[in-house]
């Protein structure tokens, strides 16, 4: 039976049981019945990108663990039986137990240093962002679920340059939104599909877009204003959805959109389903977010990884906190995959 922790509180998980939750703990375990076993696993990078683990709620003995060299973030494919680990120089497809790896055609005479993983809502492609720092030129490189090379493409240099500015979506038509710094202050979005790159803001937009996201068909911007819906159509930002606070970071899915803002600040996890929101928790040191199909949002720290009911937290405002697992060292990226 999984060990109940309590809510995010001061920027962290609290470490003790609630006495009112203890009682139905102990009515349960005298009756002998069992709490309901998770639909869902978690592959998580682990150790500073040294190791990959499945975690699985309420039954850890089919668990396993590897060893990786570099891994920096991982994607689901559809179905849930297989992942996309994207490592600091290559993308392989390895099945939910971390095995069976087979490394992705990588585009011919380009250094690669991937930093970051995106898959669309429909999980038909999935975007790796090259960034090897030093001034080089980001490349952004795109599969589609079977593992063949949908396109590759060369970022037009960043204004101001800097290492790693992208923060990029896949949207539902294939493309690739990303947004960076413009020189002067405010933003630039750049959309880069199989035909080419195109800087899609001229002049730039006067929001700073700190993350980009979807949730479903649509596409949104964390931005110093709140979060927004970008309008595809004409690269113009919408009013601030109904999201309660301020945030710098985002993470989607077909229903749900998660904003969290790291840093100084309130830094609350915002849960958005388009209609209803509310703040589910609290955490410092966020590093990655999954929606799961069990309807639970599984929320990565360095060191724990939480489960949030999220039908109920959105509907009654009670998320069920949960510790899936603690004693992570380091922790980079999360995603859910299906239970053995």
């Amino acid at each position: 039976m999984n060990r109940l922790s309590h809510r995010f509180i001061s920027g962290r998980f609290s470490g003790r049981l609630a006495a009112a939750l203890l009682a139905p703990l102990l009515l349960v375990a005298c009756t002998g019945t069992t709490e309901p076993q998770s639909s869902t696993r978690l592959g998580v990078v682990n150790a500073g990108g040294a190791e990959l683990r499945t975690v699985t709620p309420g039954l850890t003995s089919s668990d396993v663990t590897r060893p990786a060299n570099g891994a920096v973030d991982v994607e689901v494919l559809p179905g849930g039986s297989r992942l996309m680990v994207a490592f600091r120089d290559h993308i392989e497809l390895q099945d939910a137990s971390f095995g069976s790896a087979v490394t992705l055609s990588a585009p011919v005479g380009v250094t690669l240093c991937y930093v970051r993983l995106r898959a669309s809502s429909a999980r038909d492609r999935f975007a790796a962002l090259s960034d090897c720092g030093s001034g080089a030129a980001e490349v952004l490189v795109v599969y589609r679920s079977d593992g063949s090379l949908a396109f590759f493409a060369t970022l037009p240099p960043p204004t101001p340059s800097s290492s790693d500015l992208s923060r990029f979506a896949v949207t539902a038509d294939q493309a690739v939104w990303l947004a960076r710094p413009a020189t002067g202050g405010g933003s630039e979005l750049v959309r880069a599909d199989e035909n080419g790159v195109q800087v899609v803001t001229n002049p730039p937009l006067s929001a700073t877009i700190y993350d980009l996201a979807m949730r479903g068909n649509f596409l949104y911007a964390a931005t110093d204003s709140g979060v927004r819906q970008v309008n595809l159509a004409d690269a113009t930002l919408s009013q601030t959805v109904a999201i309660p606070a301020l945030a710098n970071r985002l993470y989607g899915s077909d229903r749900l959109l998660g904003a969290w803002l790291s840093g100084a600040g309130s830094q609350a996890l915002s849960i958005w389903d388009g209609t209803k929101s509310g703040v589910a928790a609290y955490p410092s040191d966020l590093r990655d977010l999954t929606f799961a199909p069990d309807g639970n949002a599984y929320a990565l720290t360095g060191t724990t990884l939480s489960g949030l009911d999220t039908v109920l937290g959105l509907n009654q405002g009670s998320w069920q906190p949960t510790d899936v697992t603690t004693g992570l060292n380091d922790a980079r990226a999360v995603t859910w995959l299906t239970a053995p």
